[in-house]
């Protein structure tokens, strides 16, 4: 069954090569709009897997610094879609120490927002891999998120932690966190993905690494019960789905990935109607040993 599942994901893996070479310059038309509720970009903003870096190199005892930046054709906030256009980009830097002690800083652009550079975010934990063959791995971190002024009501803290089961090529991950700082809400995400390697030559090596990712998260809803009163509530429901399928070429010290992303987001609010969307996205990371 394995060896099922492993020459069925080769074959879709050339059927993406290919898509990707005959389309890199189609641009999408697809359209994306600010959320109200930054929370949910604070959500979805490690577009860089931290914990998925740290455990790929855990192996490197003397540390390392990563950096990365992320360019996606759309911006979408939790999956939705809200009819403007515009492209963002995050750019990322991960600190690992000899005792597995993380510091992490990065930023996010988007085309259409002003100011398009209005978030920043640091952070700091800690990550163990458990076992000799290091296949479970359990990280807990806090980050602090510096936005624009304007944003009192916003909660700028958060505390995480995740739990994960590495059994190549299969990978399964639970995260959850808290954000506080004005209405304290907290999150829930799972992911599963799976590798598998296509080819190599030298010391550079093609891989394919779909995954599928839910984020379930706390929110407010406001009912219309008659004409002068309205009635809130707070659902714990899920509120995006994640499709990613990603080619990726490594060579040890810098990757490049060339993916698509399907958004399957939930209809959390009565007036909405939301619909998947779609988004191509390319990366680029460095690995620097210490």
């Amino acid at each position: 069954m394995l060896f099922f599942l492993y020459l069925l994901m080769r074959y879709i893996a050339v059927l993406l090569l290919l898509m990707f070479t005959s389309h890199l310059a189609v641009a999408q038309t697809s359209n994306s709009e600010e959320t109200n509720d930054i929370d949910e970009i604070l959500d979805e903003f490690f577009v860089v897997d931290t914990i998925a870096v740290l455990q790929a190199y855990d192996d490197l005892k003397s540390g390392f610094l990563y950096a990365s930046i992320s360019y996606d054709d759309q911006a979408y906030f939790s999956g939705r879609d809200f009819d403007i256009d515009q492209y963002g980009l995050t750019p990322s830097l991960t600190y690992l120490n000899s005792m597995s002690i993380y510091l992490f800083a990065g930023g996010s652009y988007y085309s259409a927002l002003d100011p398009a550079w209005d978030m920043f975010v640091l952070g700091a934990g800690r990550f163990w891999s458990i076992g000799k063959q290091k296949k479970w791995s359990i990280s807990a971190g806090y980050t602090h998120s510096f936005i624009d002024d304007n944003s009192e009501e916003l909660n700028k803290h958060r505390l995480s932690s995740s739990v994960s089961l590495k059994e190549q090529p299969f990978q399964l991950s639970i995260a959850g966190g808290l954000l506080f700082g004005a209405d304290p809400s907290y999150y829930l995400s799972a992911s599963a993905s799976f590798d598998v390697s296509i080819a190599q030559i030298n010391t550079i090596e093609l891989t394919f690494e779909p995954s599928f990712y839910m984020l379930f998260s706390q929110q407010s809803i406001v009912e219309q019960v008659s004409f002068f009163r309205s009635a809130e509530s707070t659902v714990f429901d899920r509120i995006n789905s994640q499709l990613e399928l990603p080619l990726v070429f490594d060579n040890d010290s810098i990757d490049l990935t060339l993916s698509y992303t399907l958004n399957f987001p939930n209809n959390i609010f009565a007036d909405e109607d939301l619909s998947s969307s779609g988004f191509f996205s390319l990366s680029l990371g460095w690995l620097i040993p210490l």
